[in-house]
């Protein structure tokens, strides 16, 4: 079966449009990147929870599992995003992939419009991926300014922060 490039498996039928132009308000807490990053997902392919942003994250929160897979005093307990996977398939039906990638893996994936979020070890906080700005990643993120990162992140920030868990859907 044909599918799009970097998406064998997909065929019109199947693809969701993905928004890269989804807003992403603030989180309320400081511990919620990795649920704001996966509503964030979730609205851009058009698979929101409600109207309400911070109603739909509360939501994730306790999809992903509060408070022993997520909550205040650790953030999200398995940082490889394994619960993110399980919940954006329940969402949105799609499965996703997961991988520690490089800076030029995850942007060929963000420059082919492929949804996904990310975490880097240094930098202990999730954003969604946009796509490709220049030679920058464009990304969406819920806490701007965290750690010198607003929308876009460059090579030497990705190498700064990383190595990068990564999660995109297929």
């Amino acid at each position: 079966m044909a599918g799009f490039p970097g998406r064998p498996f997909e065929t019109a039928e199947t693809l969701l449009e993905y928004d890269p132009w989804t807003s992403m308000p603030g989180q309320l807490y400081d511990w919620t990147c990795s649920a704001c990053s996966t509503e964030f997902v979730e609205r851009a392919v058009s698979c929101s929870r409600g109207d309400d942003v911070y109603s739909n994250r509360e939501a994730v929160v306790y999809a992903i599992g509060y408070p022993d897979n997520i909550n205040g005093n650790i953030g999200l307990a398995d940082a490889s995003g394994s619960e993110l996977q399980r919940v954006l398939l329940e969402q949105t039906g799609r499965y996703s992939d997961h991988g520690y990638l490089s800076f030029d893996e995850v942007y060929a994936l963000a420059a082919q419009g492929t949804p996904m979020l990310m975490s880097g070890a240094q930098w202990y906080h999730w954003v969604g991926v946009r796509g490709v700005q220049g030679s920058t990643l464009w990304i969406a993120n819920s806490a701007p300014g965290y750690k010198g990162i607003y929308d876009n992140m460059t090579r030497d920030d990705f190498a700064r922060l990383g190595g990068f868990s990564v999660v995109w859907l297929v």
